[in-house]
């Protein structure tokens, strides 16, 4: 569904890698995703206050055994570092993103479908910290009635093609049609490594 993202999503998407080797990490985080989200273009640039300075607040180390459990597999960002990968929780926010944007009916994954999915799988810290600069829950859910499903002012970067188009189909009639999608979704972890690996050698290490 990697087709589905808009240009602006990639652009989140692209700086995620960035951040964790900032902060010399080989997991990539839902706070990695948060931090990634603020920017001055996409359909969520008039909800933020002022430009992010800072990260969310990070969350508690957790012990060895449980960092990498639930990531997906190894994905190597430009041979800078072949161990990135998402942690458990970024790729439970991903998934959520694609089921936000299939309940919109939308066409696109964009980046409102992606800060939905954080203030509505987030933890209430990350949540604050996006409400503290203007990103709220209501503020989000009135984009997303605005939008209504329409890609506002992000595009995808090309046509989909006629596969990907009949797989969203079903994909959006399962939702509609009170069938859950199977969580976690069968093609996430494939699609979490092709957005991480075709991001960054879009946009470069």
């Amino acid at each position: 569904m990697f087709e589905r993202m808009t240009t602006d999503a990639r652009a989140v998407i692209a700086r995620i890698p960035r951040l964790a080797l900032a902060a010399d990490r080989r997991e990539m985080t839902l706070r990695d995703l948060a931090a990634a989200l603020p920017a001055p273009s996409g359909n969520t640039a008039a909800l933020w206050h002022a430009p992010i300075a800072e990260p969310p607040p990070a969350a508690e180390p957790s012990a060895p055994e449980c960092r990498t459990a639930g990531t997906v597999p190894p994905a190597s960002v430009s041979g800078a570092a072949p161990g990135l990968r998402f942690d458990r929780e970024a790729r439970k926010v991903l998934e959520q993103a694609v089921l936000v944007a299939l309940q919109e009916r939308a066409e696109h994954i964009g980046t409102e479908h992606l800060l939905a999915a954080l203030l509505r799988s987030g933890p209430p810290d990350v949540v604050a910290w996006f409400a503290a600069r203007g990103a709220t829950a209501e503020a989000v859910d009135a984009l997303l009635a605005q939008l209504h499903g329409g890609p506002g002012v992000e595009r995808l970067p090309a046509e989909p093609s006629r596969t990907d188009r009949r797989r969203w189909r079903r994909a959006t009639a399962r939702v509609h049609g009170g069938q859950r999608i199977p969580h976690p979704l069968p093609t996430v972890a494939v699609v979490v490594t092709i957005m991480v690996v075709l991001a960054v050698c879009v946009w470069g290490p």
